[in-house]
């Protein structure tokens, strides 16, 4: 798995009054190390699996608070 440089073009800027990318809709290649906008499930520049869920606890509880907060 090799980047080709086409994420480029689906690469994505920090949200505005948004906390996280991931709230936004936004995926993580591991191997492209990017952000993009992207519907699939996998990248289109390396077809890696993208991440949709962030790494870290502190984060990704903050996440699910979010997600249950908008569910109410």
């Amino acid at each position: 798995m090799v980047c080709k440089g086409i994420c480029i073009r689906y690469k994505s800027g920090r949200p505005f009054g948004i906390n996280s990318r991931y709230e936004n809709g936004q995926k993580r290649c591991s191997i492209c190390e990017i952000f993009i906008n992207w519907d699939g499930k996998y990248c289109p520049c390396c077809g890696y699996v993208l991440r949709t869920k962030p790494k870290g606890t502190q984060t990704r509880h903050r996440l699910m608070e979010l997600q249950q907060i908008k569910r109410m």
